[in-house]
């Protein structure tokens, strides 16, 4: 049987370290007109956005455990402040597809940066039998994933 445990606590780790990076981003670029008008919350929404791109409603439901009514009303400040957009799907109408304008794309791509740094910095001190080891992993369990996402 598999033994999750280890997995688990890397993830969270990796969460905490994610949302650091967002928490001092946003610290530190508060002086910014677009980042000024977010909370770290809110500019976790927007990763949960952009790393499922396109997105709907009920995609950011799914991530995010908001409830439809609190997910909406999120999205609706976003759009309202222009940092987000609703589109119809060309493909099936009853459906809004939310996209990030691109102003905020770049800060989210400078987040990304950041943690990618602070994760490299951290694993800096890794043998290369070692590095081997979280590579091979990472592309097992992103295999493994993928296929799950595909099938859902």
């Amino acid at each position: 049987m598999l033994d999750l445990e280890h997995f688990f606590k890397v993830n969270n780790m990796i969460d905490f370290l994610r949302r650091t990076a967002v928490a001092e981003y946003w610290e530190n670029n508060r002086e910014d007109d677009i980042i000024n008008q977010l909370s770290p919350r809110q500019i976790n929404y927007l990763a949960t956005i952009e790393r499922n791109q396109p997105c709907s409603l009920q995609t950011i439901i799914q991530y995010t455990n908001l409830s439809s009514s609190a997910a909406s009303a999120a999205i609706d400040k976003l759009v309202r402040d222009g940092i987000a957009e609703r589109v119809r799907n060309q493909e099936n109408r009853r459906e809004v597809i939310i996209t990030l304008t691109p102003a905020i794309q770049q800060h989210l791509d400078k987040i990304k940066i950041a943690f990618q740094k602070k994760l490299a910095k951290m694993l800096s001190g890794c043998s290369p039998e070692e590095a081997e080891i979280i590579n091979s992993a990472g592309r097992i369990l992103s295999s493994h994933i993928k296929k799950q996402d595909d099938r859902q």
